[in-house]
């Protein structure tokens, strides 16, 4: 009897054993990253442009997200935007002032609360490149210092990820207006651009008030995630949520 018992004790402890180790398993989750939107493949840059308090957001489409399994999910892992600064007045352009990156899980930035990351603007943090602009008729004259600007979402946009194949992507100023962002020349969708011009209205679907026309859209990367369960983790690993 009491050999039945430990055989039977051991046997236990080997199954149990082999149920965590199924449980470590699916416990990590990999990210494998997936092109997103390039505002480059889409159109040039035509000048730098801040408001106080705007906020100005682009729709786009990720459609692979359809034939995900059910296992995966995907998001919006980070935004870069291009703050623009004329040569006149880069070396004494003041630091400090704040910018938000907001990303909606949908099309509509009035029918759900966005994830935002604010960052704080300092000049000696990032390189720059003298550019000059395509159209400088319509632009503010000059050479200008251009960079892209970072922006991360994988601590703020959960592994469980996001739902709707078309995700909004957007950025806002603090009171300020600065940096100036750049912004395309006008040959992007105005029905795929929302404005919340900060005149007490709120969001305004540019197609809508500018029918037929075209639109300037900010200067937008937007690099995406797929997350998928596995044992074997050849991307970024993620602990499950």
């Amino acid at each position: 009897m009491t050999r039945v018992l430990l055989l039977t004790a051991v046997t236990t402890a080997i199954a149990l054993g082999t149920a965590c180790g199924n449980d470590r398993a699916i416990n990590s989750i990999c990210g494998f990253p997936q092109p997103g939107f390039d505002i480059e493949e889409a159109s040039t840059l035509q000048d730098g442009q801040g408001y106080s308090g705007m906020h100005d957001a682009v729709v786009l489409t990720f459609e692979e997200a359809v034939d995900l399994p059910a296992s995966s999910s995907w998001r919006v892992r980070s935004v870069e935007i291009m703050p623009l600064i004329s040569e006149f007045e880069f070396d004494f352009y003041p630091d400090g002032s704040w910018v938000t990156v907001e990303v909606w899980d949908g099309d509509d930035p009035t029918q759900t609360e966005p994830w935002r990351v604010s960052q704080q603007f300092f000049k000696g943090d990032h390189e720059w490149t003298a550019v000059t602009l395509s159209d400088p008729t319509t632009a503010f004259p000059g050479t200008h210092m251009q960079t892209w600007w970072r922006f991360g979402f994988d601590d703020f946009i959960p592994t469980s990820g996001m739902e709707s194949t078309n995700y909004l992507v957007g950025v806002s100023w603090d009171a300020s207006a600065a940096p100036p962002l750049g912004y395309s020349n006008f040959n992007n969708s105005c029905s795929a651009n929302w404005t919340d011009y900060n005149e007490g209205v709120g969001w305004e679907l540019n197609g809508i008030n500018n029918p037929g026309v075209n639109c300037s859209w900010p200067m937008l990367k937007v690099n995406l995630e797929v997350l998928e369960q596995s044992d074997e983790c050849e991307g970024e690993r993620y602990s499950f949520e």
